[in-house]
């Protein structure tokens, strides 16, 4: 499944970083589960890699890789069923986009797509006003504890430098 955007947003940030490009490896965007009057080329399906779930999402991402702050893993829900879910923290910009579009997208999902494959679902219950995000994530062979520590590490280690090399423009 190809990405154009996230793709050339990884060139870009790839030629920026130079001689770092090793240390680049997660580039990470959000986008938002399509409606179903939505037309064909406005949607994408992707699918998670574990369980499997497709999901059709909208072509253009809510949030970029230099949208991302940070990332931590946090444990939520009730006390005799709590899950891991990896938290992404946006700007204030991506933040009120995804204020805006949480607003009428109650019922759908929230995406996480790193390198050009879904990775994260979060669905949205009410309109999220604070920039943070609750993706339950999935990667191959891992459980979700340890899929959710491996993107943090992994996703923490590309922002931070990606935030430096946009700091120095």
């Amino acid at each position: 499944m190809s990405f154009l955007r996230p793709a050339s947003v990884l060139l870009a940030v790839l030629a920026l970083v130079g001689c770092q490009t090793d240390k680049v490896t997660h580039i990470a965007s959000i986008y938002v589960e399509a409606p179903p009057s939505s037309t064909l080329t406005m949607r994408k399906n992707v699918q998670l890699p574990v369980s499997g779930i497709t999901i059709p999402i909208m072509t253009k991402e809510l949030t970029l890789a230099e949208d991302l702050l940070s990332t931590d893993v946090i444990e939520a829900g009730p006390s005799d069923i709590r899950q891991v879910y990896l938290l992404v923290h946006v700007n204030i910009t991506a933040a009120r986009t995804i204020m805006d579009i949480t607003r009428e997208a109650r019922g759908k999902n929230l995406v996480l797509v790193v390198n050009d494959a879904a990775v994260g679902i979060m669905h949205i219950d009410q309109q999220i006003n604070d920039g943070k995000l609750a993706f339950a994530v999935e990667q191959k062979g891992m459980s979700s504890r340890d899929a959710a520590l491996f993107l943090c590490e992994k996703l923490n280690a590309s922002t931070l430098i990606i935030r430096k090399e946009l700091e120095q423009k």
